[in-house]
């Protein structure tokens, strides 16, 4: 039904006409009042006027022409761009600041103590130059007591061929004896690296590299020391 159709409707209803007595008095068809008043049909303006007088509307004007009347409505106005403000830049902490914040973090590290672990970054020479936290998990990291476990950073690609790159953490659990396939932290001739091991027979194991082209060396066991096993790598994007 249409806004027109409606009106002319509750008029009818109103003036107690039928639609059959409503297209008599106007000089129309039955069918064309059950149009207009179903939407099927849109009368002119002067149909419409004819219909609403016959019912004794006083100066009828279809709705289609009031609605036409109405107050333009007002858009909102669009939003002005803007530029969100980069803050200038803080100056620098002093080092009492630097300091109570580390007491911070410690004191918070401390009340964590029992969830999470700051575990040591080394490099090849042994020095610790980070820390990354991990979740303490039914006492263990990863299978490994908190306090021997430690973060080994690659200072080369001579595991790239295996997928580990300079720069990869390679998380490394405590662990004396060689374990076949797997990936050790080892101390040979006064170096900490990361090697694959292949045990073979007697004494004998062998630490398997691969940059460019696979390389391997063998050695006897105790012209080594295993330092770790290495059980997960953290990659930094």
């Amino acid at each position: 039904m249409s806004r027109l159709g409606d009106t002319i409707r509750e008029a009818r209803i109103k003036y107690g006409m039928t639609e059959k007595q409503l297209a008599k008095k106007t000089g129309t068809a039955e069918n064309f009042i059950k149009e207009v008043e179903s939407g099927r049909r849109i009368p002119s303006d002067d149909q419409a006027r004819r219909l609403l007088k016959a019912m004794g509307a006083k100066n009828p004007v279809s709705t289609e022409l009031e609605v036409a009347a109405e107050p333009e409505v007002k858009l909102r106005p669009r939003p002005m761009p803007y530029v969100i403000q980069v803050p200038e830049d803080q100056p620098k902490p002093t080092k009492k600041e630097m300091e109570e914040k580390t007491a911070s973090n410690d004191a918070w590290l401390d009340a964590l103590g029992g969830v999470v672990k700051r575990v040591p970054v080394i490099d090849e020479k042994g020095l610790a130059i980070d820390h990354v936290l991990f979740p303490i998990i039914s006492g263990k990291i990863e299978g490994g007591a908190p306090d021997k476990v430690l973060m080994f950073r690659c200072p080369d690609n001579s595991l790239s061929g295996f997928r580990v790159f300079a720069g990869d953490l390679l998380l490394v659990v405590p662990e004396k004896a060689p374990v076949d396939e797997a990936f050790m932290l080892v101390f040979v001739k006064g170096k900490r690296m990361v090697r694959k091991i292949k045990k073979l027979d007697g004494s004998k194991i062998m630490l398997q590299s691969y940059d460019r082209e696979f390389e391997s060396d063998t050695v006897m066991w105790a012209e080594i020391q295993i330092l770790g096993r290495c059980v997960k790598l953290q990659r930094t994007l």
